[in-house]
């Protein structure tokens, strides 16, 4: 068997990619080939575990840092875990705040284990001790996504409000490293740390991370306190070329981006290219043949309501963790109601809804803005991503 052939036996046997296809054709069967396609059933489910954090960061969409009193209790945790298994999603991500700080939190994600979840954790990385590491390895948690401010630890303690917290989320990603578990170093992109990306990427390179993602500034939550640090559209086109590069050359390190619009830079930027490294937001790029292109247009874009949701620490059901609005609550409703029914999922899987720029833009179905960004600027999910450096004359 050739080493390509061994490969994909390898990938179908993967249970989490099983179920992920087994998503993809039952959304063919009931819904019909759409452009953007539909699934079943969400790839990522994103958790946001407990608003209890041991950090302030400047830019939390959460707002976090304090327990409240309507958080899950372990019981109905156990429940929606339950749930999301059931529904046929293939992996959850436990987020916050910070989901070490919840007592519960190694019982939770021992049962989504149980139940074939892919499991991952996005930390801060500060409770990331030898101890706790153990615990995750032992766990069965498969991946550790941990937020870096910036390449020095200035910067990145400015963002967190805690002087040492640099050292300590340094040591949190070795002890990682040191147990063999898969981690990211994520990094939001703000005027405050542009500059120090390039770095943070080499850095994490050098140490062996295995992913390097670059997520989207958006106001909301603390975030809202800080608009002014929202990158210009030119500022943002520029690193998003600097990403683009990047995933055209030869890295041991994954690069991804939670950016839409880094999917267009790439197609603009491949006009005399043989083979397109295509990068759809939230995924890994793949390089395929130019000819393959058109593919973009129904996996492409903002993947909010599409390919994932997120769920509040009380059990409310929003289209993205920086999308405060809820469309559900497991509570009292199933996901798989509320995934099918939700008129606001619905519009952001209908691409000939946008509005403004976005919705006269011939990128629209490969990229479409960031729908969070849209709803911060504008109270309205479906209009314009202000951030966009493309020059269109109509619209908003």
């Amino acid at each position: 068997m050739s080493v390509e052939k061994r490969r994909v036996s390898k990938l179908f046997g993967d249970s989490y990619v099983r179920r992920a296809i087994n998503s993809i054709v039952s959304g063919f069967e009931e819904y019909g080939f759409n452009r953007p396609i539909q699934v079943h059933a969400p790839f990522l489910v994103v958790w946001n575990f407990t608003y209890k954090c041991n950090l302030k960061c400047k830019h939390c969409y959460s707002n976090s840092g304090s327990e409240t009193k309507t958080e899950l209790s372990t019981e109905e945790a156990l429940k929606v875990v339950d749930q999301i298994a059931d529904f046929g999603a293939t992996s959850l991500a436990f987020s916050g705040g910070e989901p070490l700080m919840r007592k519960d939190f190694f019982e939770i994600a021992r049962h989504a284990v149980d139940r074939g979840l892919y499991i991952s954790l996005a930390t801060n990385g500060t409770l990331l001790t030898e101890e706790n590491v153990k615990k995750l390895k032992e766990t069965g948690i498969h991946y550790v996504e941990v937020s870096v401010d910036g390449a020095i630890a200035k910067t990145h303690d400015f963002f967190r409000g805690k002087d040492g917290a640099f050292e300590q989320t340094m040591q949190g990603l070795k002890n990682c490293l040191d147990k063999k578990i898969c981690t990211c170093i994520a990094i939001t992109g703000t005027k405050n740390n542009l500059k120090e990306i390039p770095a943070v990427l080499e850095m994490a390179e050098n140490m062996g991370i295995d992913r390097f993602t670059l997520f989207n500034f958006v106001p909301t939550g603390r975030g809202k306190e800080i608009v002014e640090a929202d990158p210009s559209p030119k500022e943002r086109e520029e690193i998003l070329r600097f990403m683009n590069e990047k995933l055209s050359e030869d890295h041991k390190i994954a690069i991804l981006s939670t950016t839409p619009q880094l999917a267009r830079v790439a197609l603009q930027c491949s006009v005399t290219q043989d083979d397109l490294v295509l990068p759809l937001a939230h995924m890994e790029a793949a390089k395929v043949s130019s000819r393959a292109r058109a593919l973009a247009d129904f996996i492409g874009g903002c993947g909010a309501g599409r390919f994932y949701c997120a769920i509040s620490p009380e059990g409310k059901v929003q289209p993205c963790v920086f999308m405060p609005l809820v469309v559900g609550d497991l509570k009292t409703e199933k996901i798989e109601d509320i995934w099918v029914n939700s008129p606001v999922l619905q519009d952001l899987r209908d691409r000939q809804k946008l509005k403004g720029r976005c919705g006269k833009c011939e990128y629209k179905y490969v990229c479409g803005g960031c729908r969070a960004r849209a709803l911060a600027y504008h109270d309205d999910y479906m209009m314009s991503d202000p951030g966009c450096f493309r020059k269109i004359t109509e619209g908003d």
